[in-house]
C-alpha cells in the first residue's frame, strides 16, 4: 500500500495592497482609472470661473450671441487644455496632488473613500458650482455685484475643497496599487549610464 503524502503548500502572505481587490481590478478597466490630469488642470480650474464670466461680460460690446459663442469656445478650450496632462510628471507638487485627490473622489464608486470626507468634498463642489453659476449670471446680466459675490463664493469653496482633496489623497494612496502607481515618478535606468559615457567621451 502506498502511503498518502500530504502536500505542503507555501505560506503565502497577503499583498500589501489587499483592500478592495475586485473593485481595484474593475478600476483598471474603467475610464476613470486613467492617470489624473496634470498640474495645469488645477490652475485652469482656479481661473476658469473668472475667464468665463469675463467672456460673458463681453456682450456689452459685441452682443449676447457673440459673447455666448465666445464663452462656449473658451469652455471647450479649457477642457481640451486640461486633457493635455501638462505638468503630470516630475515631483508630486501641490497642484498634482489635488488632481490625484479629485480622481480618487471620482473613483469612490469603485474604491470607497472615508464617508465624512467624501461628503464634505461633494458639498464643497456643489457650493463651488453654485458660486460659479452666480458669477456667470452676473456676467450675462452685466451685474458687478452678482459676478463679484459669485466669484468669491466659488474661490473660497474651491480652496477649501483643494485642501480636502489633498487630505483624501494622503489617506487613500495606499488603498490600491493604481493610486500608488500614480504618485510614482517614472525612472529610466539607462539615463545615468548614458550620461556617464557621454561625459567620459
Amino acid at each position: 500500500m502506498q502511503s498518502k503524502q500530504r502536500h505542503q503548500y507555501p505560506n503565502v502572505q497577503p499583498a500589501r495592497f489587499s483592500s478592495y481587490p475586485a473593485n481595484s481590478a474593475m478600476l483598471h478597466l474603467h475610464p476613470v482609472g486613467r492617470s489624473p490630469n496634470g498640474a495645469l488642470a488645477t490652475y485652469l480650474k482656479i481661473v476658469a470661473p473668472g475667464l468665463l464670466a469675463a467672456a460673458l461680460w463681453s456682450h456689452i460690446w459685441w452682443g449676447l450671441l457673440t459673447a455666448a459663442l465666445l464663452t462656449i469656445g473658451l469652455s471647450i478650450g479649457l477642457v481640451a487644455l486640461q486633457r493635455l496632462r501638462i505638468g503630470n510628471y516630475g515631483s508630486l507638487s501641490w497642484a498634482r496632488t489635488i488632481g490625484f485627490g479629485e480622481r480618487i473622489w471620482l473613483n469612490r464608486i469603485f474604491v470607497p473613500v472615508p464617508e465624512q470626507l467624501g461628503a464634505r468634498i461633494t458639498t464643497l463642489y456643489v457650493v463651488f458650482w453654485l458660486g460659479a453659476a452666480i458669477a456667470l449670471l452676473g456676467g450675462a446680466t452685466a451685474s458687478g455685484l452678482l459676478t463679484a459675490s459669485g466669484l468669491v463664493v466659488a474661490f473660497c469653496a474651491q480652496l477649501v475643497c483643494f485642501r480636502n482633496l489633498v487630505e483624501l489623497f494622503h489617506q487613500m494612496k495606499s488603498k490600491t496599487p493604481l493610486y500608488h502607481f500614480w504618485s510614482t515618478a517614472p525612472v529610466n535606468d539607462n539615463t545615468k549610464p548614458v550620461r556617464t559615457e557621454l561625459t567620459r567621451a
